[in-house]
Parts: C-alpha cells; sequence; structure tokens
C-alpha cells in the first residue's frame, strides 16, 4: 500500500495568528494519506480548514460601534449638529435670506463643536476620576478589611485543654 505525501506548503513567517496553523501543519505532515484520497481535493480542504482556524482567531469587534469613542469627539459632534440644525430652523422661522441662514449656521457648528469638545473632555476627565477614586477607595477597604481580619489561631483557645 503506497502512501502520497501532502502538498508542499511554505509557512509564512511566525505570528500568534499563524501559530495555531503552523502546528494544525505540523500534526497533517505526520498522517499518511491513503492513496484512494485526490490530493486536489485534500489541498483545498486543507485551506479551508486553515481560513477556518485564521478567522477564530480574530478579535471579535466590539458589539458597539461607538464603544470605542471619546467623549470630547460625541459631545463635540452631537452639539455641533444639534446646533446647526436648530441655526437652520430659527432662520427659516424669522425669515431670513438662504446665505444668511447658512452663514449663521455654518459659524454656530463651529464654535459649539469647539464648546462640545472641551465640554466632553470635562465629563470624559471627571468620569475617569470618579471611577479612578472609587476603585481606590474599594482596594483600601478590601486592604484594611485584610489587615483587621484574624489571620492565625493563636487568639482562639485550644479545645483540647
Amino acid at each position: 500500500m503506497s502512501t502520497e505525501s501532502l502538498p508542499e506548503f511554505t509557512p509564512e513567517p511566525t505570528t500568534q495568528e499563524n501559530s495555531v496553523v503552523s502546528d494544525f501543519q505540523k500534526q497533517l505532515e505526520s498522517l499518511e494519506i491513503p492513496p484512494n484520497i485526490d490530493p486536489k481535493l485534500l489541498a483545498l480542504w486543507l485551506e479551508r480548514e486553515r481560513e477556518a482556524i485564521k478567522n477564530q482567531e480574530k478579535p471579535k469587534p466590539p458589539k458597539s460601534k461607538y464603544h470605542h469613542r471619546k467623549l470630547n469627539r460625541l459631545f463635540a459632534a452631537y452639539i455641533g449638529i444639534v446646533l446647526f440644525c436648530l441655526t437652520i430652523v430659527l432662520g427659516f422661522v424669522q425669515q431670513k435670506e438662504t446665505s444668511e441662514i447658512l452663514n449663521n449656521a455654518c459659524l454656530c457648528f463651529f464654535v459649539y463643536t469647539v464648546i462640545g469638545f472641551f465640554v466632553g473632555w470635562l465629563v470624559e476627565y471627571c468620569v475617569n476620576d470618579s471611577v479612578e477614586t472609587l476603585l481606590r477607595e474599594i482596594i483600601r477597604r478590601s486592604n484594611e478589611a485584610a489587615a483587621n481580619t484574624v489571620k492565625s489561631n493563636e487568639n482562639i483557645p485550644d479545645q483540647e485543654s
């Protein structure tokens, strides 16, 4: 019974993602392939397995698109856009010319975007500071509780006497 070897595979430079694929390749090279299996079909199957392994190793994106955006950018965008739209509505209510409405709206957009940026920066600083203070307090209380607990049984009288 003759055996065929696996199709030649030149490994890429070793990275964390490729380490699983190279381990998989090493395990496959040690196997004997029966003669009734078509090498082209086997190569196709191996390629699909490599892709599946690579896809499993990729980190999953966060559930929300806006999860990693900073508050200063969000505040700047929201405040700027809301006041841009509000300026346009007020311009139409006051029956001003279109060019004057758009000039005022653009000016308000830029001014309030800068204001929103600083408001968001201040909010982010306050939130980070309060979380850090809360965590430090929890750690301090935990350390105090650990220091106040009885660590040895010296104070407990023996039951034998």
